[in-house]
């Protein structure tokens, strides 16, 4: 694991692109509150699979960010940075990390889809409305924060992200 962190250069887009998505989580665990306290439990056990997941994922990827401001998409995993310094010195493998990775992933699916049922019983129009606004955030962090970050080398979003501005431009 890399021990000096590379300043990410883009933090203040990234904080403007992420902080209206960290209030319509937090919005949006507020409505599951109110409708089902189950949901509720599930939705912000995502939040929490993820950034420990995405801890190791993090150790594992080596990146310069552990234990400092990490510009994860959604803004759901900022944890992950100080959570992989648990993962520090724990073993690395390639197995393993193929479950966690996929772990990681569902849990993070899990966090834009799962509310997507509660939306629409409250309204198709609101349901419309958020799944436009992911799909904005999505493609604005392609576009402005994954091409600069320091693991997009390794993480299949940098690497997609790279590839589809590479080809659009050409």
């Amino acid at each position: 694991m890399s021990e000096s962190c590379v300043p990410y250069k883009r933090k203040a887009l990234y904080l403007l692109l992420t902080i209206p998505m960290i209030i319509l989580y937090v919005a949006m665990a507020a409505y599951l509150w109110t409708v089902n306290i189950v949901a509720f439990v599930i939705y912000v056990a995502f939040f929490v699979l993820v950034a420990i997941l995405q801890g190791y994922v993090c150790v594992y990827w080596q990146c310069p960010y552990v234990g400092k401001f990490a510009p994860c998409v959604g803004g759901f995993c900022l944890p992950s940075s100080q959570v992989a310094r648990l993962f520090k010195n724990v073993k690395r493998s390639e197995r393993i990390y193929n479950v966690v990775v996929t772990l990681a992933f569902l849990n993070f699916v899990g966090i834009i889809i799962f509310p997507v049922y509660f939306i629409y019983k409250l309204s198709v129009i609101s349901m419309v409305v958020y799944l436009g606004i992911v799909i904005v955030y999505a493609l604005c962090f392609l576009r402005f924060i994954c091409p600069v970050c320091g693991t997009r080398h390794v993480c299949p979003g940098g690497q997609t992200a790279v590839k589809l501005w590479k080809s659009i431009r050409n």
